[in-house]
């Protein structure tokens, strides 16, 4: 009987075990279906209300025909999640700052700054000392990188919305920080600028995307897609006027930026000349794969800019004289044109001012 019993279990036991490594085979077997990238299409931005100062900032990840709009103005800082410890302004809101000598925030009040030295003066050459770098350089930020030697850390003044010579800059609407490391982290120290007591916050870094971050009103918020997940962001931000020694600081509408800290690298293909007459380069409709050769992309985060449009002179609006190649960060190669993008008035591309349109093509399968 005992015998019995034994044999039973051990049938079981083998049992299991033959049914067991069958299930890991076949688990073994299973592979993670590749879904293949977009091989393109026609989007229209939804760059939200506002007209040539459009409320939304708009990511845009080709290869997935996806794009993601949230309010410009809503973060104050972004905190970089790679291995240098940066911290960039809001451009897309003309923000602002200026550097107090003190570490102590509870410190710090109206009475240490010049509320006009916040002022933006945009189209004054060479004035870029209280914005942020705007080629997205992060050696450059105007917070300097945050030291590890905590009392290197000095105290900030932000004026999160910014404002140009002439505008009325209220100490209501400003606030103070200081921002210090926490092992691999980071730590905010932040009031409104007359404040005698001060909130503190970590931000935890994250590499999947380039930044985290804050809405010094309300706290964390989400800005980018995770950094694989998106290509071209078109907004409003401050970007230079001018050219060379005469560049200055000036507020542009229908920016498109890449995503040049997530991998993203771009080339600019004008074909026709400027009385219109084609160059010798494949139109938007001929380029192909076997025209790449040649091509040099850049990692520039400005490739793009305001070069795919004109507010003045003429032709307005998108220009129909050139077009986009786009590598993402799995090397997808799509060739992108804007269609319109409603300047004038009446728009002479018929498009909608704040809903440019684009059309986009797979050229290469990374």
């Amino acid at each position: 009987m005992k015998t019995t019993i034994y044999t039973s279990k051990f049938f079981f036991l083998a049992l299991l075990g033959i049914t067991t490594a069958i299930s890991s085979c076949s688990r073994d077997k299973d592979t993670v279906p590749v879904i293949p990238p977009s091989d393109g299409t026609e989007m229209t931005l939804d760059g939200g209300e506002g007209g040539s100062s459009a409320e939304n900032t708009v990511f845009v990840d080709l290869s997935t025909d996806t794009q993601k709009s949230i309010k410009r103005t809503s973060w104050s800082l972004g905190f970089y999640n790679g291995s240098q410890f940066r911290v960039i302004l809001n451009n897309t809101a003309g923000a602002s700052a200026l550097k107090v000598n003190k570490t102590d925030l509870n410190a710090v009040s109206e009475s240490d700054i010049n509320l006009d030295d916040l002022a933006i003066s945009l189209g004054t050459p060479g004035a870029f000392d209280n914005i942020d770098d705007l080629t997205g350089d992060l050696t450059k930020t105007l917070i300097p990188e945050i030291s590890a030697t905590e009392s290197s850390n000095q105290v900030f003044v932000i004026n999160p919305v910014g404002g140009s010579h002439g505008a009325t800059i209220s100490a209501d609407n400003l606030y103070k920080v200081r921002i210090l490391r926490s092992g691999n982290d980071y730590t905010l120290q932040y009031a409104q600028l007359n404040a005698t007591t001060f909130q503190s916050l970590t931000i935890k870094k994250d590499d999947t995307y380039n930044f985290n971050y804050i809405s010094l009103e309300n706290g964390p918020i989400t800005i980018e897609p995770k950094k694989a997940d998106w290509d071209i962001e078109w907004t409003w931000s401050l970007y230079f006027g001018g050219a060379g020694a005469n560049s200055f600081p000036y507020g542009y509408s229908d920016l498109i930026f890449i995503n040049y800290l997530g991998g993203t690298t771009a080339a600019e293909v004008v074909f026709k000349d400027a009385e219109g007459n084609d160059n010798g380069k494949p139109s938007f409709a001929d380029f192909s794969e076997s025209d790449l050769a040649g091509i040099s992309f850049s990692g520039s985060k400005g490739v793009m800019a305001s070069d795919w449009r004109k507010t003045t002179g003429t032709p307005l609006g998108a220009q129909s004289d050139r077009y986009y190649l786009i590598k993402d960060s799995s090397g997808n190669i799509y060739k992108l044109r804007f269609t319109s993008m409603g300047a004038g008035n009446p728009p002479t591309d018929g498009g909608t001012r704040g809903y440019p349109e684009l059309e986009y093509k797979l050229v290469k399968q990374g």
